[in-house]
């Protein structure tokens, strides 16, 4: 970065000059949008297309969007207050604060400070008179500048908004462990319970701890479900907990077949029982959305009867499947028969034969102490914290960005662009977020992800949590426009400051690195975009 030795001090204007507010006028030279002392604006047309905006989005949606919309309007504006506090803190000007962008809907003056509403509510800014040297203003505010700030008040202006993020995810880690606990693995119980699966038909119960498979202890929902793959169509036992009691089921364990192409989720496929196949459909997946239902009972494939998994694989060997990746399934459903045919993509095939017990599981929660909560929020914050950069480094590599592109062009609406290789049904969440570890969401797609999480409130604090921390961090990232590049100026013109060692400051030229800004501003522009594309054609699932 090249940098220029002072700044342009404004002269003071003559009899002759004229002053003119460019934020003050119109293209008519009619006064312009904007508050005076004593004297709001409000442009009620404007305010009424909002509210009915946001009405409609309810009505469309329902009220967990607004929900989350409301939560992430506050994060942003929590975001802009520290900028805001720090920057009077520090002496400096602040003329706007303002939630939102383009043209003015509401807003009123306070002092020097116009705060207010505009019409397009993706962000928030302040705006600090003075932050690069190349911006003129009046003699008399350049003392209240930014950049004659000093280098601690400038740090802390510019890391405000971030410090902001993380405070937030630290009372919500707080307060989580506190009233809802924490989360581990080993404490789980029995959530859901796969209709007409072996452990429906044994008997077990929503609530139910399973302490052993085939004698064998488990203690983690991954641990019971590997060990039951392994005991397909075998009788065996079931070591539970009902009501602080032990005790011992017996079962089949059913055999299930995946069937996999390539939208990246599987058809599972199980043995009810003796001589009737049921199916597993993720909710709200790819192959629910083509009329498969979760419990629906495969009567023929392919026009073959079939009735166990070995007559289903047979008839999946047939050729016409592995080319179109179509296939047709005459089942019941509730006892009455319908016709639905998926497209699973390009080389459809069965997998492997395995164990499938039926069991969803619930995490059960443990509550924090106070004094215990402290610590492991801490200690929470700080993994998360290294998770989002070393996810962000990740990305921002050529290569990773190259795929993510690659992705966004080739996938259509409709279209899942997901991997080939199979996943189970136990594993099917997981390997959604798993092939998307690496991908960006525009806000749009995070407003819509954690709309999925509002039936709890833990797990929508924990969406906020991860939305806040990862806001923190990416906004650090030490380039302009963002606050991290602000940082970064400010270290470079202390380092420059040091090595003159004439106690005169430093100010980078803004025209020098102002390249720099419109480029990584054109550049997340085109994430953006593509990130904003697939959210809507392929989103995240939970």
């Amino acid at each position: 970065m090249t940098v220029q030795e002072g700044f342009p001090v404004p002269t003071e204007p003559s009899a002759d000059d004229v002053v003119v507010d460019p934020d003050h006028f119109g293209r008519s030279g009619a006064p312009g949008e904007r508050a005076e002392p004593g004297r709001p604006f409000v442009r009620p047309a404007r305010l009424g297309i909002l509210i009915g905006l946001i009405v409609a989005l309810g009505w469309w949606r329902g009220t967990s969007v607004l929900v989350v919309v409301a939560g992430v309007i506050v994060m942003i504006f929590l975001h802009e207050l520290g900028h805001y506090v720090m920057a009077r803190r520090a002496g400096m000007k602040v003329t706007e604060f303002m939630i939102g962008f383009g043209p003015r809907i509401w807003s009123f003056r306070r002092g020097d400070v116009e705060y207010g509403l505009k019409a397009i509510p993706a962000g928030a800014y302040v705006k600090i008179v003075g932050m690069a040297n190349v911006e003129e203003v009046a003699p008399g505010d350049e003392p209240h500048t930014y950049r004659q700030g000093g280098f601690w008040a400038r740090m802390g202006v510019a890391v405000a908004g971030s410090t902001m993020h993380f405070l937030v995810a630290l009372v919500l880690l707080f307060l989580t462990f506190v009233f809802s606990g924490v989360r581990e693995p080993n404490r789980w119980a029995v959530g859901t319970l796969a209709p007409g699966s072996a452990a429906q038909n044994a008997g077990l119960q929503v609530g139910d701890r399973i302490l052993a498979v085939g004698g064998v202890a488990v203690s983690t929902h991954e641990q019971m479900a590997e060990q039951a793959r392994k005991l397909a169509g075998r009788e065996t036992t079931l070591d539970i907990e009902r009501d602080g009691r032990r005790q011992t089921l017996d079962l089949r364990i059913t055999p299930r077949l995946p069937v996999y192409g390539t939208i990246g989720e599987d058809l599972i496929v199980f043995e009810r029982a003796v001589g009737e196949l049921g199916v597993s459909v993720a909710e709200g997946g790819a192959i629910e959305a083509q009329g498969l239902r979760d419990g629906d009972v495969i009567v023929r494939a392919g026009g073959t009867d079939v009735a166990t998994i070995d007559e289903l694989r047979t008839a999946l060997e047939a050729p016409e499947f592995r080319t179109d990746g179509r296939l047709t399934l005459n089942v019941e459903r509730d006892g009455t028969p319908r016709t639905v045919t998926l497209n699973l993509g390009s080389g459809l095939q069965p997998g492997t034969v395995v164990g499938f017990l039926g069991v969803g599981q619930e995490i059960v929660p443990r509550r924090l102490s106070v004094a215990e909560a402290v610590p492991e929020s801490v200690r929470s914050f700080g993994s998360t914290i290294s998770l989002s950069v070393s996810g962000m480094a990740r990305f921002f590599q050529p290569a990773t960005i190259g795929r993510f592109f690659e992705r966004a062009v080739e996938t259509r609406p409709g279209q899942s662009s997901g991997p080939t290789v199979p996943t189970s049904a136990d594993r099917t969440s997981a390997a959604n977020m798993e092939r998307n570890g690496d991908r960006m969401m525009s806000i749009v797609g995070a407003v819509a992800f954690g709309e999925s999480l509002t039936s709890e409130w833990a797990d929508l604090a924990a969406f906020f949590i991860q939305l806040n921390i990862v806001i923190g961090v990416f906004n650090l990232i030490p380039l302009p426009p963002f606050d991290g590049g602000h940082v970064a100026i400010a270290v470079y013109e202390r380092v420059r400051e040091f090595a003159r060692r004439d106690g005169r400051r430093y100010l980078a030229d803004a025209n020098k690195y102002m390249p720099i800004a419109v480029g990584v501003v054109i550049l997340m522009s085109v994430i953006g975009l593509a990130a904003l594309y697939l959210d809507i054609v392929d989103p995240v699932r939970v």
